[in-house]
């Protein structure tokens, strides 16, 4: 009897911790239930969080691609872009992806249960703490002021109605353009109404873009850290006056800039 009494109080303690780790993982995140005609840009901006942070939240593979009727999670501002979820690909350990992430690998086993660090399941998503510098910075040093935002209006030049891909900010000639994140050169050079360009490949399918630079200090291929120098603005392509083109692009679509960086 007592051993019975012993194995039904150790079930129910083991329920129970359970059950609070699961409020614990919970804090910090909202629910919301995708709408027909919703888009992730508009979710992000009604619970004023990066579309990131939501893409990351659920392991969403599309951010073109969601179903109406499936229940999101909304990472509250304060817990916003502070962790990633990684597919365990053949060949990984857990030491290599804590190195690669610059975590601690026994953060990882216990964040995420692992009983075995030498046995990783290929396939297996692992939830990983992102720093929040991994993020998007301002690509100028100077106070940011917005000239022209980001979505449909008259082209300056022609005056016809078209999408803009980005934003523009304000910028004399020769100021310094800044990588906004880290990653690989994929573009240096002219590019039509964008006059002299700059594109840089992220991970996570993202890209920055610098349009009308007066001067490129990169080349294709070169591997650059965030806040380097990779040209100078100016006032080439079709342009009505000095700035900085700046875009954002997941998996080659445009995202609203101002969902990554902070304008004030």
């Amino acid at each position: 009897m007592k051993k019975r009494s012993i194995h039904t109080f150790t079930f129910i303690t083991v329920l129970l911790i359970e059950a609070l780790s699961g409020i614990v993982f919970a804090a910090g995140f909202q629910q919301h239930m995708i709408q027909k005609g919703e888009t992730l840009s508009e979710i992000a901006q009604k619970y004023k969080v990066p579309v990131k942070s939501i893409i990351q939240a659920n392991s969403i593979k599309s951010a073109h691609r969601i179903q109406t009727g499936k229940m999101l999670r909304i990472p509250s501002e304060t817990f916003a872009l502070k962790e990633i979820m990684y597919q365990v690909k053949p060949g990984d350990t857990l030491i290599g992806i804590a190195n690669h992430h610059n975590v601690d690998w026994r953060v990882l086993q216990r964040l995420n249960r692992i009983s075995s660090p030498r046995s990783l399941q290929i396939g297996t998503e692992i939830r990983i703490p992102y720093d929040v510098v991994s993020g998007f910075s301002d690509p100028l040093r100077i106070p940011l002021v917005l000239t022209s935002k980001y979505g449909y209006r008259p082209h300056p030049v022609t005056g016809r109605w078209r999408m803009h891909d980005g934003i523009d900010l304000r910028a004399a000639v020769g100021t310094r353009v800044y990588a906004s994140k880290g990653g690989r050169i994929i573009f240096a050079g002219r590019k039509g109404g964008y006059g002299k360009l700059v594109g840089i490949e992220h991970e996570d399918n993202f890209t920055t873009w610098y349009g009308h630079l007066s001067r490129i200090r990169v080349k294709v291929g070169q591997i650059v850290n965030q806040g380097k120098v990779i040209g100078l603005s100016g006032n080439t392509g079709i342009s009505t006056g000095p700035h900085l083109h700046f875009e954002i692009r997941y998996k080659g679509r445009s995202e609203k800039p101002t969902q990554y960086i902070t304008i004030p």
